[in-house]
């Protein structure tokens, strides 16, 4: 039997350092380079063909997306250059890819009775162009021109960040660094608190109003990309806001009516199954799995899901 292949992680190995602290920093070798990335320059050039990423359009979704997954040898180059940059201190409104934070912290930044404007950058790692990738490199990281360009051509798959690789989300953020401390600072100067989540934008504070929502927009837009109309929302002091799956109140977070909806969906069929002593056992991970999401929010679910577990072993044990 063919043994599986082990997958790829991002390691950090528990590292936070500044960029000036990055093997990356002021790095003038291609040889140099490849030496970091555990490869030699002849692969390294190699692999900056489109030629080794797997395309295909997933369907499962509510609209088809093109995904670009980088084949194996150059998955693990870029697993390599993710974790490396994983290891680089990110700004404090930033709460994707950085340890301790995820959606639930950015939603909890905005609890308490103030108007809220969430957005989503459209198209966020296609319209990530491979000249923003290059001026990541050369001007924030301050890597030779030659250096650049080589990793530029090896991060990008048809001249934009790949949609499938580990190498999107950090680079993603470092690649637009410029347009959100634009928005940081925009929002600082009007007492607004400000996050980020992947490609989810929030404000928090009683200076929002239209007129900050359109000079929101036109800041992204000077920055080569568009604040999606549909998911651009405005919301009042005094209601619940959805920010990244979670419902966010005046003094706590809560579950999002879709995720009650869906776990309460699930176990109606769970016992209807559990009546004619049927189970499937792609139902029940999924329950048990929605359920478990939703304790990190309401605490409370926890109980459920060890009350649902014990019942599921019972009747598996029949």
């Amino acid at each position: 039997m063919k043994p599986k292949r082990r997958k790829l992680k991002i390691q950090t190995n528990n590292k936070n350092y500044s960029l000036s602290d990055s093997c990356f920093y002021k790095l003038k070798s291609k040889r140099k380079l490849a030496g970091i990335l555990n490869t030699n320059l002849l692969t390294l050039k190699e692999l900056t063909k489109d030629s080794y990423y797997n395309c295909f359009t997933d369907t499962s979704g509510k609209k088809p997306r093109n995904i670009e997954h980088p084949l194996i040898e150059l998955d693990k180059v870029h697993t390599r250059i993710a974790s490396l940059l994983c290891r680089i201190s990110q700004p404090d409104y930033m709460h994707s890819g950085t340890k301790g934070r995820s959606h639930i912290s950015n939603a909890t930044a905005h609890i308490g009775p103030h108007k809220v404007l969430t957005s989503d950058i459209q198209s966020f790692y296609p319209n990530t162009s491979k000249a923003m990738v290059f001026n990541f490199f050369s001007r924030t990281l301050k890597c030779s021109a030659d250096v650049a360009e080589l990793l530029s051509n090896i991060c990008t798959c048809k001249g934009h960040l790949p949609t499938g690789s580990r190498i999107s989300m950090p680079l993603a953020f470092w690649a637009n660094e410029p347009l959100f401390e634009i928005l940081n600072k925009f929002s600082v100067k009007r007492d607004v608190k400000f996050t980020v989540y992947v490609d989810d934008i929030v404000f928090s504070g009683n200076a929002i109003d239209f007129k900050f929502t359109h000079n929101i927009r036109n800041i992204i837009s000077q920055h080569g990309h568009t604040a999606h109309p549909k998911k651009t929302k405005l919301y009042k002091s005094n209601e619940t806001k959805i920010i990244t799956g979670v419902a966010v109140g005046e003094t706590k977070i809560l579950v999002a009516n879709k995720h009650q909806k869906r776990i309460y969906q699930d176990l109606i069929q769970w016992k209807i199954l559990e009546g004619d002593g049927i189970q499937f056992d792609e139902l029940n991970l999924r329950l048990v799995g929605r359920i478990i999401s939703q304790s990190l929010i309401d605490p409370r679910l926890k109980d459920k899901v060890r009350t649902l577990k014990t019942s599921i072993n019972t009747l598996n044990d029949q």
